[in-house]
């Protein structure tokens, strides 16, 4: 015995409903199968067609600079403005120097004292304390004479405030007075 749902659903069957719902269910496990069989990443550019991905089908921040063509990224950067105002100027980075010679005769924005055979302070209008020193053992004219230094090594220390104690020395390290430049930057 038939049971009655069976029969009508035979009665109901027809060939074209029945070619329509197998073409429906190959179409639909064609795509599956592809989208579980293609390899990783062999999809490319030549199999994508024009205009086929748009900007909701893109993961958003997925888009790197590099991947922009540079005559796209010139077209994105437009015009320039006008220029904005010019700033103040800033400091110098050599706020402060002196040209000393062996003698402790000194020029530039700082004057110098010679205590002592081969030490020196530099004493400037201002506190130099926090900045960083650098002086130079160099030729230098001491009145009448042009004094050309002897190898040897100089050091510059702060002295505190506005003072900075340079020591000069030959190059076996016995104190000896030399020419040299002291620069501070600030």
């Amino acid at each position: 015995m038939r049971s009655p749902r069976i029969a009508r659903l035979r009665s109901r069957l027809s060939y074209a409903n029945v070619t329509a719902t197998l073409a429906l269910f190959i179409a639909l496990g064609g795509t599956s199968y592809a989208a579980v069989t293609l390899p990783k990443n062999s999809v490319g550019h030549s199999q994508i067609k024009k205009n086929a991905v748009r900007s909701g089908e893109i993961r958003s921040k997925s888009i790197r600079l590099s991947d922009i063509s540079t005559r796209t990224r010139s077209a994105l950067g437009g015009q320039a403005g006008p220029p904005g105002p010019q700033g103040p100027a800033g400091t110098p980075a050599v706020s402060e120097h002196v040209q000393v010679d062996s003698g402790g005769g000194s020029k530039g924005t700082g004057s110098v004292t010679h205590t002592e055979s081969n030490i020196y302070t530099a004493i400037f209008k201002r506190d130099v304390s926090a900045c960083a020193y650098s002086a130079t053992l160099v030729a230098a004219q001491n009145g009448p004479v042009f004094e050309e230094p002897p190898a040897g090594r100089i050091t510059a220390a702060s002295a505190g405030g506005p003072n900075v104690t340079v020591k000069t020395f030959d190059a076996a390290g016995n104190p000896s007075p030399l020419p040299f430049h002291l620069i501070v930057a600030c």
